[in-house]
């Protein structure tokens, strides 16, 4: 997909035509020196995981459905600045909260790269098709090849990150939201027991979902050629559940295929939205043809967004009327002078905590505990017993990086729809890029403050206390303003 060059020097002259906000239709962009580059991070046969708590195999991989990969996009916004490096992979989490192994892949990406902790963000899919390279689970079958794969990924990581940077160019990203019904909220009251909810299709509550997909294009400034897409969508990787024993993107992969066939072979990365209650409404299967038929179902919506885009660099203005049968309104793309101004902040914030019982009673319950499916879920509360005992607070980072009028927020947990809603509702002349599962080491979800006390996994699962959802939005748009001024 290449149209005739952009003339730069016209890109970077044209003054607005219009100070009516009402005959300009303004793209969400931003010009800078981005790169992208990718890396196969497909585990050797047999490593660990995938696996589900209902997994009745020993949790070891039999095979690949499709590579996955971690892939970089790298921006920088000033001459002579530090580059920012978004990753996205294609993997349930970065790391768990024993081993921390996703501190310790960005610590040593970032002093190779010379960047800062604030421009790195290691964006996992959540695929529930990845291995799980925790060096708490090295005891599991296939657990052997978990610290191989662990320096393959840091390898890879840097190498991605280190190609963007040095293959970046003057280019224009430009983002434009569009919609995919792929995802259905999540949360269904148990026919059986009203005490409790299931995860899982609920029919009933389709108001509470989001149908929006942020898709991305970076283009050259020199051909007008596509160098990279983005597509930001929130909806659970969960298509393959627990008989499932091939690593796989899940629907992720498919999306893929549909956008770079489309795009000359433009690489495309995946980056997940807030979709702690939301997921297709048949998962949990082994067929791998059904993650595929979703993913060409997001890649379709993706593409048709982007057809949908102006030409980089160009806004559509009212030009004149036209008499005709009817009075008509004509209207053009027209070059402007694009926004280059950018911003980067990142904080690490103290989120409420709920009673969480400590690692010794944990280790009490587990030596008791024959099932294996209640073992899985106290294996997990003994790992977040080992984050958060002694901690007041849950630390939680936040990410805020503005280019133009493009604004991507990065949170270190999983959370409900809502946050992505309320954080783009509160800056409506901005393309809001919400991106969860950043840094993100398993400790769980953040979900709505009247949902705190019902008996719902994501409710449960995690150590966050009420007022945590409220304290996130409340912190991601105070660093998002402090990004605008």
């Amino acid at each position: 997909m290449t149209t005739a060059p952009m003339d730069s020097k016209a890109l970077d002259e044209t003054p607005s035509t219009f100070s009516d906000p009402n005959l300009v239709d303004q793209p969400h962009e931003a010009r800078a020196v981005i790169g992208v580059s990718r890396r196969d991070i497909t585990p050797p046969f047999g490593i660990y995981g995938p696996v589900w708590g209902f997994s009745t195999h020993d949790g070891s991989s039999r095979g690949t459905h499709k590579p996955i990969y971690a892939t970089a996009l790298a921006i920088t916004a000033q001459p002579g600045g530090k580059p920012t490096v978004i990753v996205a992979l294609d993997l349930g989490t970065s790391g768990d909260l024993t081993g921390l192994e996703d501190e310790w892949i960005r610590e040593s990406v970032v002093k190779d790269l010379g960047i800062p902790i604030s421009n790195l963000m290691l964006a996992s899919s959540h695929t529930h098709g990845a291995p799980w390279p925790y060096r708490s689970r090295v005891d599991f079958p296939g657990g052997d090849l978990i610290e191989g794969y662990l320096e393959l990924m840091k390898s890879a990581i840097l190498e991605a990150s280190r190609e963007a940077i040095e293959t970046a160019e003057d280019c224009i990203i430009t983002f434009k939201d569009g919609r995919c019904d792929l995802a259905k909220n999540r949360n269904l009251a148990d026919p059986a027991n009203p005490t409790r909810y299931l995860t899982g299709y609920n029919p009933s509550n389709k108001s509470i979902t989001d149908d929006t997909v942020m898709v991305g294009r970076v283009t050259r400034v020199s051909d007008n050629s596509i160098k990279a897409t983005v597509v930001n969508y929130a909806c659970h990787p969960t298509t393959l559940g627990g008989d499932n024993r091939l690593v796989s993107p899940d629907f992720i992969g498919g999306m893929r295929d549909v956008m770079e066939a489309n795009t000359d072979g433009a690489i495309c990365l995946f980056l997940q939205g807030a979709s702690g209650d939301l997921a297709p409404a048949y998962q949990y299967v082994a067929d791998t043809a059904v993650a595929d038929r979703y993913g060409h179902q997001l890649g379709h919506a993706a593409y048709s967004t982007l057809l949908g885009m102006y030409p980089a660099g160009h806004r559509l203005e009212y030009v004149k009327p036209i008499e005709s049968g009817a009075p008509l309104a004509y209207w053009e793309p027209r070059p402007y002078k694009i926004a280059k101004e950018s911003a980067i902040d990142f904080e690490t914030v103290g989120l409420p905590s709920k009673d969480w019982p400590g690692v010794e009673e944990l280790e009490k319950q587990l030596a008791a505990e024959s099932d294996f499916r209640i073992r899985e879920r106290l294996l997990r509360k003994k790992t977040i017993a080992n984050f958060t005992q002694g901690k007041g607070a849950i630390p939680t980072q936040v990410f805020a990086w503005r280019f133009g009028n493009l604004i991507f927020v990065g949170i270190s947990c999983e959370i409900d729809v809502a946050w992505q809603q309320e954080v783009r509702a509160a800056f409506p002349g901005y393309g809001v890029v919400a991106i969860t599962d950043v840094n993100y080491s398993a400790i769980g979800y953040i979900v709505r403050e009247e949902l705190c006390d019902h008996n719902l996994y994501q409710a449960w699962q995690p150590p966050y206390g009420k007022g945590s959802f409220t304290s996130i939005v409340e912190n991601c748009v105070r660093l998002i303003k402090k990004t605008l001024n």
